[in-house]
């Protein structure tokens, strides 16, 4: 409907009319305006995202021609807009009886239908819409699959984002929106396929690259993930989005001094970023590099004088400086502002066991457990707690409850060794540090840094040959 008004009307002949119009209210003048007119009135309001004067102006012409198909379904439009869903579909029914293929009737039908929660009456229109004849089927499917996916019906998306592919492999748009809707529900082979064939018809894109650079980091592709970004920033230099994901991508392959600069860089653009100055503070944290650590995580704090982040990172610092009590009040004060982060409770078991408080670090690291009972690193630290209290029994317990969760992990095995070893367990002790090493070459070397077995001449021998 809108789009026949555009092709006898242009920008010049819009605003003559709507000057007109305007001219009619302001002098309280009679004039009278036909359907296409009207039309015009309305989408310039419309697309000055003026919605008083565009409800205004569809409110006269309804009074002027109420029986017009093209006015009454732009009143259905304002009537939708304003939250009168009944009144709109009551409309809406009507001028389905007489142009029962109208895309555009559907559309807003099934639009409003979902947004009243009636999924299954909408997908029955929305798929109506779609078999019908309509020069302007692609839009059309592209429109559905786009209210699908702004209501996170993402395999309804999917479906029409791949009828519109049989209709055009190569259009631009639906190869970003099917990289895209694969990428949201995980099918990352799928993603990395539609965004590749949009780059082989357009390299220069930098938010496809940007995107691709995401792709390849949730596979795991950290080094395709990092020519990603590169590319993204090549074609746009001031994506400051795909920066900051080409800084934590360095950071998290552990090359901090690259991360660094990148993390500097992208203060250019977001100079008041209290988490930039915090991720920048774990960088010089992790490259030993304290003095200009805790000047980045000081920064952080004065932007935000609550933020957990900084206060955590400067008590990991002071906790590598052995300044153990401001460790720990620093990441005290972490957990006070955030008692839920599953590393902050880590840091203080580590800081407490530094301190002597062996059943306080053990309290902490159960917090952890309970926090985020997938990852491994607390049981760990627990093992090893139970492991240098001597509670070896203990250590075998939590061994036998984790062992099927975190199998892969050797470091656990090592722990539960140890504790063999100690009590006079050589046999399983080996058995265990064997199953241990087809998961890590260093598992002797890590054993060993654990357990002084430099008296047992019998045990290390048969420690050389596992």
């Amino acid at each position: 409907m809108r789009e026949e008004n555009e092709f006898f009307f242009g920008e010049e002949q819009t605003m003559d009319i709507v000057q007109k119009y305007e001219d009619m209210l302001r002098y309280n003048r009679s004039f009278f305006f036909d359907v296409s007119e009207f039309e015009n009135i309305i989408d310039f309001y419309l697309d000055s995202d003026n919605s008083k004067r565009a409800s205004e102006a569809i409110d006269i012409a309804y009074s002027m021609h109420p029986y017009s198909s093209e006015i009454q379904f732009r009143k259905a439009e304002s009537l939708f807009y304003d939250n009168k869903h009944n009144e709109a579909l009551n409309i809406l029914n009507v001028l389905e009886k007489i142009e029962p293929e109208n895309s555009e009737i559907l559309f807003l039908k099934g639009k409003l239908h979902i947004e009243q929660h009636e999924l299954k009456i909408a997908h029955s229109i929305f798929w109506r819409a779609a078999q019908g004849f309509n020069e302007d089927k692609l839009e059309l499917l592209l429109r559905i699959a786009s209210l699908y996916q702004d209501y996170n019906e993402l395999n309804y998306a999917l479906r029409y984002l791949l009828l519109a592919y049989k209709i055009e492999e190569n259009n631009l748009n639906v190869l970003f929106e099917l990289g895209y809707t694969f990428e949201r529900l995980g099918e990352i082979q799928q993603s990395e396929k539609f965004y590749n064939l949009y780059l082989d018809i357009n390299p220069f894109s930098s938010s496809v690259w940007y995107n691709m650079g995401i792709v390849y980091t949730r596979m795991g592709e950290f080094s395709k993930a990092l020519d990603a970004y590169e590319y993204a920033l090549a074609v746009e230099p001031a994506n400051s989005s795909a920066i900051h994901n080409k800084a934590n991508t360095l950071a998290t392959i552990e090359k901090y001094e690259e991360a660094a600069e990148a993390f500097i860089e992208l203060l250019e653009f977001e100079p008041d970023n209290k988490r930039i100055y915090a991720s920048l503070g774990e960088c010089y944290e992790k490259l030993e590099d304290y003095p200009r650590a805790m000047e980045n995580f000081n920064k952080a704090l004065e932007i935000d004088a609550a933020m957990s982040d900084a206060f955590y990172g400067i008590g990991v610092v002071n906790l590598k400086l052995e300044k153990l009590d401001l460790a720990l009040m620093n990441i005290e004060k972490a957990i006070a502002l955030n008692p839920e982060n599953y590393d902050y409770w880590l840091g203080l078991a580590k800081v407490k066991f530094e301190l002597g408080s062996d059943s306080e670090a053990e309290k902490a690291y159960m917090e952890a457990t309970m926090l985020n009972p997938e990852e491994p690193e607390a049981y760990i630290g627990l093992a090893e707690l139970k492991l240098f209290k001597e509670s070896y029994q203990q250590v075998e317990e939590l061994y036998n409850e984790i062992n099927e969760k975190f199998n892969d992990i050797p470091a656990l095995k090592i722990i539960y060794a140890s504790a063999l070893y100690l009590q006079g367990k050589s046999k399983l002790a080996l058995d265990l540090l064997k199953q241990a090493k087809e998961q890590n070459p260093f598992t002797v070397e890590d054993f060993l840094a654990v357990v002084s077995v430099i008296s047992d001449e019998g045990f290390l021998q048969e420690l050389k040959q596992i």
